[in-house]
């Protein structure tokens, strides 16, 4: 035998002593893991980058949501989205926008919570804030939830626990410990 030869035969030797070693090692390092695929499914979560969420009614737009980043949970099916901006729209046009830090979105109910500080304007010069918005599917009704503030045209202000009205503000309530505020303006 060649030289050339036996160097090949002791390299290929060493070679394959050292990927046992590998594998037997990496194998007492990593313990036996294995993963089902249901196991996987449900824990399943997806990252989300720049994402628009719409819904329609009567095959016109209703709402439409915007979100920078956020997670979808497989198993909950629920988003949790950031940085997230949403306008409502009538004949076409948008009657009320909302901004939040944080919203949730169930997939199954149509569901869009804004929490962290949700804040939102229309068309009528009225503007709110809250702790929470809340709106579902094609419904006309939206409720805010906690330090719910409504502020109209710097003229009438109400502060409530809980408020409940419809995208352009045709319809209101108002619950819970609540103050209504009336400015005059000279």
């Amino acid at each position: 035998m060649s030289k050339k030869t036996i160097f090949s035969l002791i390299f290929l030797m060493v070679f394959g002593i050292l990927c046992i070693w590998a594998f037997a090692v990496s194998n007492s390092i990593m313990g036996e893991s294995k993963i089902t695929e249901s196991e996987s499914d449900e824990q399943e979560q997806i990252a989300i980058r720049e994402l628009i969420i719409t819904e329609t009614k009567d095959g016109k737009k209703f709402w439409e949501v915007y979100a920078d980043t956020g997670n979808f949970d497989k198993g909950n099916n629920e988003a949790v989205l950031n940085n997230i901006s949403a306008n409502f729209y009538k004949d076409e046009a948008v009657v009320l926008s909302v901004a939040s830090p944080v919203a949730v979105y169930d997939s199954e109910k149509k569901e869009i919570t804004l929490k962290g500080g949700a804040q939102g304007a229309n068309n009528k010069n009225i503007y709110i804030k809250a702790e929470e918005i809340r709106w579902a599917g094609s419904k006309d009704e939206i409720l805010a939830k906690g330090n719910v503030k409504i502020i109209r045209q710097d003229q009438v202000m109400t502060v409530s626990d809980k408020s409940l009205f419809d995208t352009d503000f045709t319809n209101l309530e108002i619950s819970g410990d609540a103050n209504t505020y009336v400015y005059c303006l000279e």
